[in-house]
């Protein structure tokens, strides 16, 4: 499944207002830990890019929560889930 259509398969979805800074950079991507990290990544990095403006990266930042919950999300789902969700906490801090 794709990125894009693993967002939007969520429930509850992401609100209609929101959904322009939930949607992925790399849509297209297979669903995975990694995508969603690297996801993660880009909203933050647009988050820091706002500095100085009042509340700017507020939605960047609260999409880059979303994705990090994300991967966690996908992470519960492996055979030692403990160890994945590590390995996400360790990527993000990359």
């Amino acid at each position: 499944m794709t990125l894009a259509a693993w967002i939007a398969s969520r429930r509850p979805p992401v609100p209609a207002a929101f959904a322009a800074w939930a949607r992925p950079t790399e849509p297209d991507r297979a669903a995975s830990v990694q995508a969603l990290v690297n996801e993660a990544r880009v909203a933050y990095r647009r988050a820091e890019a706002a500095e100085g403006r009042p509340r700017g990266g507020a939605f960047d930042l609260l999409a880059a929560d979303g994705f990090a919950t994300w991967a966690c999300d996908i992470a519960l789902d492996d055979a030692d889930p403990d160890a994945a969700l590590r390995d996400v906490l360790d990527a993000l801090m990359e």
